[in-house]
C-alpha cells in the first residue's frame, strides 16, 4: 500500500461518518506523521504497516468523535439546565418542581376561596329564599 492509497481509504471510510473538518484534520495528521517518519528514514511501507488498515483507523476516529460529541451534548445540557430561556424546554429539578406544584395548588385553593368568599353573601340569602318558596308552595 501506498501514502496516496492509505489516506484515500481513510478519507472514504470516515467521508459521511464524522465531520468535514474531522476528516481534513486525521488525513492531515497521518500524512503529516508519515512524511516525518520518513524524514526520520523510515521506509514508507515499513510506516504504513505499522500504522495498519486505514478502515480501523477511521472506525477507531468515529467512536471517539461520536463519544465527545454525547459529551459535548451532554455537557451543554447541564450547562444551560434552568439557567437561560433561548426558546427551548428547560429542565428543572424534581426538589423545583414539586414546590411549584404546591405552590400552584396554594393558589388555587386561594382563588377558589376569594371568589366564594365573594359569593357567599349572594348565595346564601337566595339559596334561603328559593326554599321557603318552595317550603310554602307545597303546603
Amino acid at each position: 500500500m501506498t501514502r496516496l492509497k492509505f489516506t484515500e481509504e481513510l478519507r472514504k471510510a470516515l467521508s459521511g461518518r464524522v465531520s468535514h473538518t474531522t476528516v481534513n484534520e486525521n488525513v492531515s495528521y497521518y500524512e503529516n506523521y508519515i512524511d516525518s517518519e520518513i524524514k526520520k528514514g523510515r521506509r514508507e511501507k515499513e510506516v504504513l504497516e505499522e500504522l495498519g488498515d486505514p478502515r480501523l483507523i477511521a472506525k477507531t476516529i468515529i467512536d471517539t468523535a461520536q463519544g465527545e460529541e454525547a459529551e459535548a451534548v451532554e455537557r451543554e445540557a447541564k450547562a444551560s439546565s434552568g439557567k437561560t430561556f433561548s426558546g427551548r424546554m428547560i429542565r428543572l429539578p424534581l426538589w423545583l418542581l414539586g414546590i411549584l406544584a404546591v405552590l400552584l395548588l396554594i393558589l388555587i385553593f386561594k382563588v377558589v376561596g376569594l371568589v366564594l368568599g365573594l359569593l357567599m353573601p349572594i348565595i346564601i340569602p337566595v339559596a334561603v329564599v328559593y326554599y321557603l318558596i318552595r317550603y310554602f308552595r307545597r303546603r
